[in-house]
């Protein structure tokens, strides 16, 4: 699945929330951050080991579920404060809300967070994430859609490189890497 990760979509879903509008009419209004979910932090995030990585990509991936739906980016960048494709992916998700609008579907996928091994002497570890996102829809304020995208049954594979530093891990590199060998388990 080529990625746009800052805006992909699932028409099939897309489909089924427009059901119901008439052409031309704008799609319900999105939800507010009060009737969404926030991500649960967990306890595991803590682990110096590969683990806490892995809890830590849990973690990244349900944060941006929650920005897609509401636009507030703050726990996705809690976890990736210095990772740059993090940072250009929430502000396109704060971009689009700035403007009124709203993005629809997209939900990130992650099938699994597979640690290379354990981290060095500076706390740095990467992980290969087999990941799938659901089609997603963006809107203009006006309910023109902005953006559409597809979902991709065959899914791709990231790359997420994190540092551990003081009692928690932070993502510093979030990279597609379709070519990317998945570690035996």
């Amino acid at each position: 699945m080529k990625k746009t990760h800052a805006l992909g979509a699932v028409a099939v879903l897309t489909a089924l929330a427009l059901t119901g509008c008439g052409a031309g009419e704008p799609a319900a209004e999105a939800p507010t951050a009060k009737q969404v979910r926030e991500p649960a932090v967990n306890e595991l995030m803590k682990d110096e080991t590969a683990k806490g990585l892995s809890a830590t990509s849990y973690y990244y991936f349900d944060a941006v579920n929650y920005a897609l739906q509401t636009g507030d980016t703050g726990l996705m960048l809690s976890v990736a404060a210095d990772c740059a494709e993090c940072a250009e992916e929430a502000s396109a998700i704060e971009a689009v809300y700035a403007d009124g609008g709203r993005i629809e579907g997209g939900q990130p996928k992650a099938q699994n967070v597979m640690a290379l091994g354990e981290p060095d002497a500076d706390g740095a570890l990467s992980a290969v994430v087999p990941y799938m996102e659901d089609a997603k829809t963006v809107y203009a304020a006006d309910g023109s859609v902005i953006e559409e995208t597809t979902w991709d049954a065959d899914g791709t594979v990231y790359t997420v490189q994190g540092r551990y530093a003081d009692g928690a891990w932070s993502l510093v590199s979030l990279a597609e890497t379709p070519d990317a060998e998945l570690p035996e388990e």
